[in-house]
C-alpha cells in the first residue's frame, strides 16, 4: 500500500526538482554590462566665457596687476578735514 502512493509521489517530486535545476542552468537573457563612469562635458557658455556661481554665463575677466597704494601727504594738501588722499 505504501509503494502504491509513494512511487508516484517520488516520481513527481523528482521531476519537479530536475525541471527547476535545468531552468537555473540556462538563463534566457544575458545581464547587461554596467555603464562606464564617464561624464560628457558640454561647452555651455562657449570659449572665453564661464559659468558663475548663479549659473549664468559671464566673460572671462582680464587679469591685471594693480599698482601698490601710496599715501601722498603733501599732494593736494589743504587745511580741510582730509589732509591727504589715497591713490592707486
Amino acid at each position: 500500500m505504501l509503494t502504491k502512493y509513494f512511487l508516484p509521489f517520488a516520481f513527481a517530486a523528482g521531476t519537479l526538482m530536475l525541471s527547476g535545476a535545468g531552468a537555473q542552468a540556462v538563463p534566457l537573457a544575458k545581464p547587461s554590462a554596467a555603464p562606464l563612469p564617464i561624464e560628457t562635458v558640454g561647452w555651455r557658455c562657449g570659449p572665453g566665457w564661464h559659468v558663475n556661481r548663479w549659473g549664468r554665463c559671464v566673460p572671462n575677466g582680464r587679469r591685471f596687476i594693480r599698482p601698490a597704494r601710496h599715501w601722498h601727504p603733501g599732494f593736494w594738501y589743504h587745511h580741510r578735514w582730509h589732509p591727504g588722499y589715497w591713490s592707486w
